[in-house]
């Protein structure tokens, strides 16, 4: 899963990129992929070197959620 599409409502958009850039695990994610809002899509691609680890998207989510 090198490129991945999520959809969702405005707030929630707001709130993962919000957790992109201020929460501990959603830097780590950002880190690791590019990621781009086009309206109510946030699209992904793995960086060039990274590797995928799924704790990294559970935590993601789980901490998002909260």
């Amino acid at each position: 899963m090198k490129d991945f599409k999520l959809n969702a409502q405005d707030h929630i958009i707001d709130d993962i990129l919000s957790h992109l850039k201020n929460g501990t695990i959603g830097q780590g994610i950002a880190r690791k992929y590019n990621y781009e809002r086009k309206g109510n899509n946030l699209y992904f691609t793995l960086k060039p070197g990274e590797e995928i680890d799924p704790s990294d998207i559970f935590w993601f989510g789980y901490l998002t959620n909260s």
